[in-house]
C-alpha cells in the first residue's frame, strides 16, 4: 500500500468551525478503498514529525484567529521545515477545502498547491446542495466523470496561480469559479480541491471518485489506472 499521511486541521490551523477529526477519517476510509495507506496526523507541532516514509501528503486543514493554547511561531519552525523538505523533495501534495488559507508562513504554499483563499476577496454563498461541472476532456483525472451534485460550499474568487489545469468548477455571478485544479511543479505533482466542508460533502460517489483518482494521479498512477476508479 502507499504510505499517505492525513494532516488534520488542529492548534493554529483548525479554523474551528471545521469538523477536522470528522473529515480526515472519511477521507481517510476513501483513500483506503484505493490502496492507500491512510494515517491521520494532527497537524500540532507535536505531532507533526519529519515526514519521512510518506508518499502522499494531505492537507486536511484551515486556518483561523490564534488562540491562546496555540504554539508558539518558533515551535511550528521544525514542522514548516518538515513540509518545504516533503515538497521540495517531489513529495505528491493534496490540500483540500480551506487549506487554502493555510500555512501562510510558508511564502511557497500558494505556489505549491496552485492558489490562496484571499482575505476580503474569496467567499463562498452559504452551504447549500449545488451543482458542480467537470471538464471531462482536459485532464487523465475526469475522463469519464460526470457533472454532480453535492451539499458544500462553494468557494469563489479564489486566486489562482498561472499552470493549472482546472478540472472542476461551479456557476456563481455570471462567471465560472475553479473547485479542483492539477498542477505539476518542480519533481512533483499537486492538487488543490475545495470540497470537504463538513463529512455531508462526502456522499456524492463522484466526488468521491475525484478524490481517489486525485490521489492516484498525483502519485504516479498510470491512466488505466485512473480510468478504471
Amino acid at each position: 500500500m502507499t504510505n499517505a499521511i492525513i494532516l488534520s486541521g488542529a492548534d493554529r490551523y483548525d479554523g474551528r468551525w471545521h469538523d477536522h477529526p470528522a473529515t480526515s477519517q472519511r477521507i481517510s476510509e476513501i483513500l483506503r478503498e484505493v490502496g492507500f495507506d491512510a494515517r491521520i496526523r494532527a497537524c500540532h507541532p507535536r505531532a507533526f514529525g519529519d515526514l519521512t516514509g510518506a508518499e502522499l501528503l494531505v492537507a486536511n486543514t484551515a486556518s483561523g484567529p490564534p488562540a491562546p493554547e496555540d504554539a508558539s511561531d518558533e515551535d511550528w519552525v521544525p514542522a514548516h521545515a518538515a513540509l518545504k523538505a516533503y515538497v521540495d523533495g517531489g513529495g505528491p501534495l493534496i490540500a483540500l477545502h480551506l487549506a487554502a488559507s493555510s500555512f501562510r508562513e510558508i511564502p511557497e504554499w500558494p505556489d505549491w498547491i496552485g492558489g490562496a483563499w484571499i482575505q476580503g476577496a474569496s467567499m463562498h454563498p452559504p452551504i447549500a446542495d449545488s451543482h458542480v461541472s467537470v471538464r471531462t476532456d482536459v485532464h487523465p483525472i475526469v475522463a469519464g466523470l460526470t457533472d454532480f451534485d453535492i451539499y458544500d460550499e462553494m468557494y469563489s474568487y479564489l486566486e489562482l496561480q498561472p499552470g493549472n489545469v482546472v478540472l472542476a468548477a461551479h456557476h456563481y455571478e455570471g462567471r465560472d469559479h475553479p473547485l479542483a485544479w492539477a498542477r505539476e511543479t518542480g519533481a512533483g505533482r499537486a492538487i488543490y480541491d475545495a470540497f470537504g466542508h463538513g463529512v455531508r460533502a462526502y456522499d456524492s460517489p463522484e466526488r468521491i471518485r475525484l478524490l481517489q483518482r486525485e490521489a492516484l494521479w498525483v502519485t504516479g498512477a498510470d491512466g488505466a489506472t485512473i480510468a478504471s476508479t
